[in-house]
């Protein structure tokens, strides 16, 4: 899929979804998405709902960044 650095966009795959959760919903592992568009606006609102992101330094593919549910956060991760 073509991403367009001028459409804000949070893109990520079932294969992400499924090795970063278990079967109870709780996060096990970094989320990969791949973030287009304001990715500082959207930076803030995820850290505000108590999410790390953080951009992946080597990634294969641009844009991609890491999500991990902060600590204290109820139902993520904790």
């Amino acid at each position: 899929m073509a991403l367009s650095a001028g459409v804000n966009g949070i893109y990520l795959s079932r294969a992400s979804l499924d090795v970063a959760f278990d079967d109870s919903g709780r996060q096990i592992n970094p989320l990969t998405v791949r973030l287009t568009g304001n990715v500082a606006g959207v930076m803030k609102l995820f850290n505000r709902c108590g999410w790390q992101a953080e951009p992946e330094s080597g990634a294969s593919l641009p844009h991609q960044y890491s999500l991990m549910a902060g600590q204290g956060v109820p139902g993520k991760g904790d």
